[in-house]
């Protein structure tokens, strides 16, 4: 196995961790677009539905397809003896700013530092 595939694993793993925490409690807004277009196109109402008693089962393999080739990608290039390295040096730089701030906005979805020391925690058990 690669170091690229052992940071795909942790990477996946802990996406998946974090997006098992937050969707439960995601609510659609009834007036927002999407909301719209499920209750008028879908017939679904947002206010009831709850997207990952729904489509959680779908994360595990999207967000699997996802990650590998996005970091074979970006560091497809890198010598396979750098890969931890760099991905140590991420995680810790997401670390340090989150204790810094108090969370780290990752696409929309405040981080505290508790959940990057578990992806750190992931990377050390897959190496």
């Amino acid at each position: 196995m690669s170091n690229i595939d052992k940071v795909s694993a942790a990477l996946s793993e802990w996406i998946f961790n974090v997006a098992a925490s937050i969707l439960p409690k995601m609510k659609i807004p009834t007036e927002s677009p999407i909301g719209k277009f499920m209750y008028g196109i879908l017939g679904v109402n947002p206010a009831n539905y709850n997207i990952w008693k729904e489509l959680g089962f779908l994360a595990e393999p999207t967000i699997q397809v996802m990650v590998s080739p996005m970091l074979t990608k970006f560091l497809g290039a890198v010598p396979d003896e750098q890969i931890k390295e760099i991905a140590d040096k991420y995680v810790d730089a997401l670390i340090a700013r989150a204790q810094e701030k108090g969370s780290v906005n990752v696409f929309g979805i405040e981080l505290g530092p508790k959940s990057f020391v578990g992806l750190k925690e992931l990377l050390a058990s897959k190496f």
